[in-house]
């Protein structure tokens, strides 16, 4: 260096010097904090928390032979590391590979899971479904596995429980000749569409329980029979017998009784969860009977209850309620008669704002033009149409065709506001219903349709459930309960 040199630095080189310096310490500081040793872990004991000491899955049907029908649904529950230190920990179902029972942690599924790392004070969630195999049995047979975890070596476990069903299955049948069913031991599975060719039956025997797949009808284009009793009625609803029905409308799309189908009848039968409950289309012919149905209800339907096309129904000791949009629904015409049923909806499933008993002798598209239009006969006595709006009743008519209306001595919710009904009626008084929030529209003491009943064509002697009527009954399809 030169004698008169000085030793300066360069004050940007410096700088540059200290930012590497920085960068390498972070940077090693990184890499030991992702070295952990396993003594970072807690290893002690096994202290997880369950959400849940035992996943009940109720009741699952048993799978179709050569299918992976069905699946239950999926149980989810947590688990939870309470201690201050990750653990690291292993995850195996009790069954192994012949466990009808899956689970997923994090992500990753299969029958054995190993180091899922659940934070100090963190939790995961554990996703749970089963398959189970035919047992053979009549009953539900219970079917039962766990899920256990190791964590250092200490062993804890959750329990597994399901019922498993067996079943008869009908996928995408048509019946083109007579065809009953009688087993009401077993329940029935019907999964896709189950179709009735003209000139054939479909009769079902009583105590049969039907269980239909999503998106599943029943097509009628000859006849229905279904011929339950007052102990051993028939049942028809979605295919998840786990689930309370009250909250699952839309699980099947219901019975559709096509143009030509003769004769239906439908007694003493609950049909739920559907879309349309039942749809009738077009009345019959050569003084043939479209549909009588009696001591049934329809409830918790997505868009109605009952629905009929210029149809023929007559309906006794019936519950149509809890529905999206229609109690029931004359469209186009037809011919109705309704004696001691009630209509009612409080299910909450739309925030609809026109009443839910609805007739018309239209056909209207989405602009409310008219486009064809049928004769109406409406004969309503002796019924409850009730719910939370202060007009629960539509009626649309063109004086185009007949609009013929005999609606005397029922309980009615509604401001009558083009005055169409004009015979004795009681309007705008409290039903007593014993519980609408869980579906019962049976009547307690408060009941204001407290005999009176009047009598129009044959009297009604006893109500939905078959108990004996009195001399002087009540409106509605329920006798008071004592």
């Amino acid at each position: 260096m030169p004698k008169h040199a000085k030793n300066i630095s360069n004050p940007i080189t410096g700088k540059l010097n200290g930012l590497v310096v920085a960068l390498m310490l972070i940077l090693a500081m990184s890499i030991l904090s992702n070295c952990r040793n396993n003594n970072d872990f807690f290893t002690s004991k096994n202290s997880l928390q369950y959400s849940e000491d035992t996943i009940w899955f109720d009741t699952v049907f048993t799978r179709v032979p050569g299918s992976t029908y069905p699946i239950s649904v999926t149980q989810i529950f947590s688990i939870k590391n309470p201690e201050k230190l990750a653990v690291n920990a292993n995850f195996q179902l009790g069954g192994g590979s012949n466990s009808p029972y899956r689970m997923s942690i994090d992500g990753i599924s299969g029958t054995q899971i190993n180091s899922i790392e659940i934070g100090a004070k963190d939790s995961v969630f554990v996703f749970v479904q089963c398959k189970l195999e035919a047992n053979n049995n009549v009953q539900p047979l219970l079917v039962m596995d766990s899920i256990i975890s190791n964590v250092g070596g200490h062993v804890s476990n959750v329990k597994l429980a399901a019922y498993g069903w067996d079943a008869h299955y009908y996928r995408d049948t048509i019946f083109s000749n007579n065809i009953t069913i009688t087993d009401n031991q077993k329940p029935t599975v019907i999964l896709g569409y189950m179709g009735v060719d003209q000139g054939a039956t479909l009769t079902i025997k009583p105590g049969v329980q039907l269980f239909a797949s999503a998106q599943t009808k029943i097509y009628i284009a000859g006849t229905l029979d279904i011929q339950g009793t007052p102990t051993q009625r028939v049942s028809i609803r979605g295919d998840k017998p786990v689930w309370d029905p009250q909250f699952l409308p839309n699980q099947w799309g219901g019975i559709h009784i096509l143009v030509g189908s003769i004769n239906n009848s439908i007694r003493y039968a609950d049909i739920t969860n559907a879309t349309i409950g039942v749809r009738v289309d077009s009345l019959p012919v050569n003084g043939n009977t479209g549909l009588k149905i009696s001591n049934t209800r329809i409830q918790y339907s997505g868009q109605a209850s009952l629905a009929g096309i210029t149809a023929d129904i007559q309906a006794t000791n019936c519950l149509f309620a809890d529905v999206g949009s229609y109690s029931f629904l004359g469209l186009l015409g037809g011919n109705y008669t309704f004696n001691h049923c009630t209509f009612a909806d409080y299910s909450g499933f739309s925030s609809r704002t026109d009443g839910h008993f609805a007739a018309t002798n239209t056909l209207r598209d989405g602009n409310g033009k008219l486009l064809n239009h049928a004769p109406l006969n409406l004969f309503v006595n002796n019924c409850i149409v009730d719910g939370p709006l202060k007009e629960e009743i539509q009626f649309d008519q063109t004086n185009l065709n007949v609009f013929n209306t005999q609606i005397e001595n029922n309980l009615l919710k509604s401001l009558n506001p083009k005055a169409i009904i004009n015979k004795p009626n009681f309007f705008n008084k409290t039903p007593g219903f014993v519980d609408v929030q869980r579906g019962n529209y049976q009547t307690d003491s408060t009941a204001f349709g407290y005999k009176k009943a009047g009598t129009f064509g044959s009297p009604v002697t006893i109500d939905l459930l078959g108990k004996t009527r009195k001399s002087q009954p009540d409106l509605g399809c329920y006798e008071k309960l004592p």
